[in-house]
């Protein structure tokens, strides 16, 4: 094993200097964000006499096909299948000849 000659070298903190500071303790201002840092820039046009951006000037109004989402599965109602939608309620007499065609007979109570 061969030996060192001179001074053995010093470790951590016994070589001196503070340790690195992190985070806010290094000072300085905090970084600006969302609207803060001014916003998303849109690219802007010249229409009547008024600037305004680019997608209002394209003459197509609303959002194409804006506004709620279209129902889907069980919010349409798939779970109840069969069910009368929105028609007149059943008649007595109908339902006296769907009863007649299973066989069954209805009497008065």
């Amino acid at each position: 094993m061969a030996m060192q000659k001179g001074k053995m070298k010093k470790k951590g903190m016994a070589r001196g200097g503070a340790m690195k500071k992190k985070g806010m303790a290094r000072g300085g201002m905090m970084k600006k964000k969302g609207m803060a840092k001014g916003g998303a820039k849109m690219p802007m046009v010249k229409k009547g006499g008024k600037m305004i951006p680019a997608f209002a000037a394209d003459g197509k109004g609303k959002m194409a096909k804006g506004g709620m989402m279209k129902k889907k599965g069980y919010a349409k109602g798939g779970a109840a299948k069969g069910k009368a939608k929105g028609g007149a309620a059943m008649t007595l007499a109908k339902i006296r000849a769907a009863a007649k065609a299973k066989g069954y007979k209805l009497i008065k109570s």
